[in-house]
């Protein structure tokens, strides 16, 4: 990226005085811009279908103003008619709706230390010509199809490259600006036996390009394909399910939206009301960390500037906490804790995770199956996102393998598994040491006990 002739963390402070003139300081107002580039390669069957490069940038404005809030966002870094802008977004506030609960932060030092920022940019982007990348894929595409003789065909892999900087500057005296980059890769592969045919798929995410593990990503396509290869139905009734790393994250995700402060404060999470109490199994402490070196999700500062910090929010199954933002925090009479999202120059912050994860247990994951005389070890899910968060029903359809003896037998494929969030939770039992991140959420191998399965 050409170095600019402006740094983005000046160009935010400056944008930020002429609104304030242009306000006559009346108003409280929250400058957020951002600048990125990327380079994504897609090829299908193994031949180029498209090599792209964009870049994109934009301001977000919000103000404040007796409890009210008005936002407004742009394309470009062109500080041209800003104060015209401003004007345009305060005159809008006297027609909304007024929730004292809304603030800006004030400023306050980061916790993450130096080291951190290192972990989270690579020079090497943006320098390897496409064609070396493609060159790398069809590594890849070669070394999935010697994997496993039951792979037929390769139906598409691709490479992402990612690089950009964003800065923050608010009328309270907040100033902060980071730049990040990441990568990743995808493949998904055809396996055939018998007239049967499965489709198999992995992918990838690091900051840096080293960390992309190809072979590994070649060697799990392969296997999720053959591994469904001959699958059976499976017996009606209550079954112990395990889930595999890959298929988690979903399950992770959920309930990272359950612990957003927002969601229970308007009643929409079954966890609204539950701090200190037991909702998990006691194998389940659920951690989410802002500052993990080379976390996809890492950060110094949340997307209200506010100082990120590591987070335990259910501990041996305890509720501990949720994810808060400077206006649930306020409303909760509580201190932020670093939570604020915020996808975009576009979009206004709000509570989210991190590098959210199920910390790993000490058995092995082979030793967890060993343990398990009637189960089925679920690598692939459908439908984890429509259960309902409020009353925690779900019903959910799984592809796998069944577990019978301990061992796994034959695979599975069109199971249901339905039940409550509230029994799965406290039905985990089991969590294995295989800790594995898939972009922001992570998990090793987990067991539930007694779901219905059908």
């Amino acid at each position: 990226m050409p170095a600019p002739v402006l740094s983005l963390q000046a160009f935010a402070a400056e944008t930020l005085e002429k609104v304030r003139k242009a306000l006559d300081g009346a108003i409280e107002a929250e400058v957020y811009v951002e600048r990125y580039e990327d380079r994504s390669i897609e090829l299908r069957a193994g031949e180029p279908h498209g090599v792209e490069e964009s870049r994109s940038a934009g301001l977000g404005l919000r103000l404040l103003k007796d409890g009210r809030a008005a936002f407004a966002s742009r394309g470009g870094l062109d500080a041209e008619d800003i104060e015209e802008w401003a004007k345009a977004a305060a005159r809008s506030l006297e027609f909304l709706d007024k929730e004292e609960s809304r603030c800006f932060l004030r400023p306050a030092a980061a916790r993450g230390g130096e080291t951190l920022p290192a972990t989270l940019w690579d020079d090497s982007l943006f320098t390897s010509p496409s064609q070396e990348m493609i060159e790398r894929l069809h590594d890849m595409e070669s070394a999935a199809k010697g994997g496993d003789p039951a792979v037929a065909k390769i139906l598409r892999s691709g490479y992402g490259e990612m690089r950009g900087e964003s800065a923050l500057a608010n009328s309270l005296g907040v100033f902060v600006s980071e730049r990040d980059a990441s990568v990743s890769a995808g493949l998904s592969v055809l396996a055939s036996r018998g007239g049967e045919i499965q489709v198999g798929s992995a992918s990838s995410y690091a900051r840096k390009r080293k960390a992309l593990d190809f072979d590994r990503l070649a060697s799990d396509a392969a296997f999720r394909a053959a591994a469904l290869l001959g699958a059976r139905k499976l017996p009606a009734g209550p079954r112990a399910v395990l889930l595999d790393p890959w298929v988690a994250g979903e399950f992770l995700g959920l309930v990272s939206d359950l612990l957003a402060a927002d969601n229970v404060q308007k009643g929409k999470s079954l966890f609204a009301g539950r701090l200190g109490s037991q909702v998990a199994g006691r194998a389940v402490t659920l951690v989410d960390d802002p500052l993990r070196p080379g976390g996809l999700a890492s950060s110094l500062y949340d997307g209200e500037g506010c100082p990120s910090r590591t987070k335990t929010m259910i501990e041996n199954g305890v509720l501990k906490d949720y994810f808060y933002d400077a206006q649930t925090a306020r409303k909760d009479g509580k201190d932020s804790n670093g939570s604020a999202g915020r996808s975009s120059y576009k979009s206004l912050p709000a509570p989210a995770a991190t590098n959210f994860y199920l910390a790993p247990g000490r058995s092995s994951r082979e030793e967890i199956i060993a343990g398990t005389p009637k189960g089925i070890l679920v690598l692939d899910v459908m439908g984890m996102h429509m259960a309902d968060t409020v009353s925690g029903e779900f019903s959910i359809g799984v592809s796998g393998l069944a577990v019978e003896g301990g061992k796994p037998a034959h695979p599975v494929q069109e199971a249901m598994i339905a039940g409550n969030l509230r029994d799965l939770l406290q039905g985990i039992d089991a969590v294995a040491s295989d800790l594995t991140f898939y972009g922001s959420m992570g998990a090793p191998t987990f067991r539930i006990a007694g779901l219905s399965v059908a």
